[in-house]
């Protein structure tokens, strides 16, 4: 089985077999920093992001078997880095666990009890009756599971809550087991019945009051060797299954400061109301978060520089611990996704560069350039390319398809020459002709786009193509080392070439998208074919004056915040786009004196599209036009 196909982390069971396939990156990036500012675990932390993008694998990180297993076997050189990024989290000081996490499940009987023909405060509070006692009983069962007895289990709380203390079944483990249990059970005779029962059929133990979480500040164990001091932490993952006013009322509740446990939510984007979304996003682009939440994005809310870098390590480290399951790589000692695909630089055929070369002659005479000037053009390509870091040297391809890009850039900057050669016959443009990367990545994607030469291969490309989600990561990676597998499997030297690569990374792109079946799918991919049909149009310009084209457009912001109200319709649209990593947003990017909100087209778009992998460029546009994009109007 192609481990790369499945999503590993959701049925290994074994925490050993778990632990070899987590790369330590997302923690340090999402929780060191939180951690280190006294807020991962005395805020509310709530914990974005799109599916597939490590919410619950790091989850199950911080449960107390995960954590003691890889205490166990932090020494080996594959454990270090992942016990060294818990340690940076807090959760273990190294030689022992400091908390104790347990994972509740939202997908489960919680949204019933919001159907329920009761008042919305009776509601809740079954709710989070339920909730906190599950919780319990996890934290407990895990310490028994680790072969600690009940009685050597006991809860530290404040002197004032002696009242409250005796309410959840005492300090000592045995009375809150048994008190756990009895809500548990009370709340779900109610959720099991057929119908259910008025408020004066309900148990005593569903209705009494309940409330450990504001009671509960640490939990001790007698262990053999010395005292274990834990910090009790719930993490309630798959939010988004909750209704939304239900998931609020549990928001606003386990927000308050009374509470002394920690507490994560893990939610997908779509649980939100888009102003939530645009919120989070500037709250992450440097505008000043909320005081009593900590809003953790893990991927798909906004595009950064350092977001793409950060990933680029994980998807190494991801693809590399994936391979290592594979029977036919770790024989071989083949240790690196990296190594095996090839990164040469591919040319065109004869035939293409002749044609190619016809091209560049068409565009110097229609665009009265002479031979002089472009003699200029192609010295300021060579001396840029030629000082370039690497081995290869640019393939003349390249080189005329720069050129060819920097006579049209020339003819736009300079004026038409008159009929009677009244006007300078090589005069200087308007502005200097730069040559850089963009000049490059713009005659790489018109090479692509015009000639098929290929242009997804290497591992940035994977990363890119990713979108920073980890199970795109996989998807991805996955075509690649299937076509890698079957040439071990008939010796032959397992590597591919770029022209295998790109074809192979296309072809998922294209199988990602046709298989989007969320909620909206249909007005998402009208709005990215209308989107992508215009960045086309832009992407294709002689002189590519965007270098490698568009990838998105961007509105007002101004005009953004009004969406939710005026256009209802496409506020949903657009959230379930960014939330299904059809697409992204840049909130308040700065261009032209106005501040914009950049709609960004996700990796797999952009690949099925055959557009650049690099960000930034943005058609600027009206919300008039946006709607008219939405709605499918010319």
């Amino acid at each position: 089985m192609n481990p790369f196909e499945q999503r590993a982390t959701e049925y290994l069971r074994d925490d050993e077999a778990f632990l070899a396939i987590v790369t330590p990156e997302p923690l340090n990036t999402h929780f060191r920093k939180p951690a280190e500012d006294d807020r991962l675990y005395k805020n509310l932390a709530i914990m974005f992001g799109t599916p597939g993008s490590g919410k619950t694998t790091l989850a199950r990180l911080f449960q107390f078997s995960t954590l003691t297993t890889l205490l166990g076997n932090g020494d080996a050189p594959s454990g270090r880095p992942l016990l060294d990024a818990m340690i940076g989290c807090q959760a273990t000081d190294g030689i022992d666990p400091l908390v104790l996490g347990a994972r509740i499940p939202l997908e489960s009987e919680y949204r019933e009890i919001w159907e329920f023909p009761y008042e919305d405060d009776l509601k809740s509070g079954l709710m989070r009756s339920l909730l906190q006692a599950r919780t319990v009983l996890i934290w407990l069962r895990s310490l028994e599971n680790a072969g600690y007895d009940l009685d050597q289990i006991t809860v530290q709380s404040q002197p004032s809550a002696a009242a409250a203390l005796e309410a959840i079944g005492g300090a000592g483990g045995q009375g809150l087991m048994a008190r756990a249990r009895a809500v548990e059970a009370a709340i779900y005779l109610i959720s099991a019945a057929l119908i259910p029962p008025t408020i004066e059929q309900m148990q005593e133990a569903a209705l009494l009051p309940y409330h450990p979480f504001d009671v509960i500040e640490t939990i001790e164990v007698a262990g053999t060797r010395r005292k274990l001091s834990l910090k009790p932490l719930a993490i309630f993952d798959d939010a988004h299954s909750l209704h939304r006013n239900q998931f609020a009322a549990m928001r606003d509740w386990l927000a308050q400061r009374e509470i002394r446990v920690a507490r994560w939510i893990l939610t997908r984007l779509d649980s939100l109301v888009p102003s939530d979304l645009i919120q989070l996003a500037r709250e992450h682009s440097g505008e000043s978060p909320a005081r009593e939440i900590l809003s953790i994005p893990m991927q798909g809310v906004l595009k950064r520089g350092d977001e793409r870098k950060r990933f680029a390590k994980i998807a190494n480290d991801m693809t590399s611990r994936y391979l290592a399951q594979m029977n036919v790589f770790s024989t071989r000692q083949i240790r690196s996704l990296k190594d095996m695909v090839t990164t040469e630089p591919p040319t065109l055929s004869e035939a293409k560069t002749n044609e190619l070369e016809h091209a560049v002659q068409v565009a110097q005479d229609q665009s009265q350039v002479t031979q002089q000037r472009r003699s200029m053009l192609e010295s300021q390509v060579d001396d840029y390319l030629d000082r370039r870091p690497g081995p290869h040297i640019p393939a003349q391809d390249l080189r005329l398809a720069m050129t060819k890009i920097l006579i049209h850039r020339y003819a736009k900057r300079t004026p038409q020459m008159g009929l009677f050669g009244e006007n300078d016959i090589d005069p200087e443009p308007a502005r200097p002709m730069v040559v850089d990367s963009g000049l490059v990545d713009a005659a790489r994607v018109f090479l692509m786009r015009k000639y098929d030469r290929p242009y997804y291969y290497g591992m940035r490309t994977l990363s890119e193509a990713a979108s920073e989600n980890a199970e795109l990561l996989l998807q991805f990676s996955a075509e690649l080392v299937e076509r890698l597998e079957t040439l071990c499997i008939r010796r032959k030297p397992p590597s591919l070439t770029p022209a295998t690569q790109h074809k192979l990374i296309m072809d998922r792109a294209q199988k990602i998208i046709a298989e989007w079946n969320f909620p909206t799918c249909i007005e998402v991919r009208r709005l990215c074919s209308n989107i992508a049909e215009q960045c086309a149009e832009k992407t294709d310009e002689a002189n590519a004056s965007l270098n490698g084209g568009a990838t998105g457009i961007g509105i007002p912001m101004s005009s953004f915040d009004t969406i939710s109200n005026a256009y209802p319709a496409l506020a949903q649209t657009l959230k379930f786009g960014i939330a299904y990593n059809a697409f992204s947003i840049l909130p308040n990017r700065s261009v032209k004196g106005k501040n914009w909100l950049i709609l960004d087209l996700s990796g797999p778009y952009r690949v099925a599209s055959k557009f650049t992998l690099r960000h930034g460029n943005f058609l600027e546009r009206t919300l008039d036009e946006l709607v008219t994009m939405y709605e499918g109007r010319h």
